[in-house]
């Protein structure tokens, strides 16, 4: 039987009668972190054969393994739930679904990616805490295990940045600097628009997938990330960051309009990915095809 969480719902194993929105709703969520791990890895693969040390690539290769094994144990989720994985990637290349706005950019620099690496793996664990507490327990367990994993990806940011500010010159703290304040309002994008008002009335709130809301989440993250970049000793300018007296962090809000364009395919580096991942297929049609005795 299901189990009832603390929060008054319940709790669902794959092999458990469940309403319909909860089936479609872990599914949905399932398959676009399935996606959203596959295709951002490529974030990451462009700066193989940059990084500055043996070292450094050993650590960027890690986690480029990581990312894909993350990609897996959630499509094994959505894969249980009536969703194949290959069409986890013709849906994106057709349009059906979108990556999150931070995947439609490139990393300019070696000094941005540790700074854009610590926002975005402290933003993606606050908010893989928040949706391990929904009712699909399958789902749950992926999110903990991806989340263990993310804390050593946010460790390899954090000693990243930490090196470059410490013993880079003035020229590489200044794009440290500058991609902090380049990544910051992406991520505050990343984790959604203002949902207070509106919360209530969320089917996927409603039927408990998704705990938490978007600004929850949102002042969870900032209470978390601030004092650890002050502490590298990163300036956060007061017009995109800062505390009130009541202890909510403020921001400068999104351009939301703009947000939607570039996840609608409209960033900088969209086609890009499209390209990867339509020549990845189409490049391996032939060995998918043998491994399911269809050759």
């Amino acid at each position: 039987m299901p189990m009832a969480t603390a929060a008054g719902h319940r709790c669902y194993e794959l092999w458990d009668p469940m309403p319909d929105e909860v089936r479609e709703g872990a599914r949905r969520f399932a398959a676009v972190q399935a996606l959203n791990e596959l295709v951002g890895v490529l974030q990451y693969v462009e700066w193989l054969d940059r990084a500055p040390s043996h070292t450094r690539r050993q650590m960027l290769m890690a986690k480029i393994q990581d990312e894909v094994g993350h990609g897996h144990v959630v499509a094994r989720v959505a894969e249980d739930l009536g969703m194949p994985r290959e069409r986890i990637l013709l849906d994106y290349l057709e349009g059906r679904t979108r990556i999150h706005n931070i995947f439609h950019y490139s990393f300019a620099t070696w000094e941005e990616v540790g700074p854009g690496l610590l926002l975005t793996n402290s933003a993606a664990i606050t908010q893989f805490q928040s949706l391990a507490k929904g009712v699909y327990l399958p789902y749950a367990r992926a999110l903990r295990k991806v989340e263990r994993e993310e804390s050593f990806h946010y460790q390899h940011a954090l000693d990243l940045t930490h090196e470059i500010l410490t013993h880079g010159d003035a020229e590489q703290r200044r794009r440290v600097q500058e991609g902090f304040e380049l990544w910051l309002p992406r991520i505050l994008a990343y984790l959604g628009p203002p949902d207070t008002d509106t919360l209530h009335t969320n089917r996927m709130w409603q039927v408990g997938l998704k705990p938490d809301g978007n600004d929850e989440v949102r002042q969870a993250w900032l209470n978390k990330i601030i004092p650890v970049v002050r502490k590298l000793g990163l300036h956060v300018d007061p017009s995109l960051v800062r505390q009130a007296p009541s202890g909510e962090w403020e921001f400068e809000m999104p351009d939301w309009a703009q947000v939607k364009k570039v996840i609608a395919n409209g960033g900088p580096s969209s086609q890009r990915r499209l390209d990867w991942v339509r020549s990845a297929l189409e490049r391996n049609a032939p060995y998918r095809r043998a491994l399911q005795g269809v050759a």
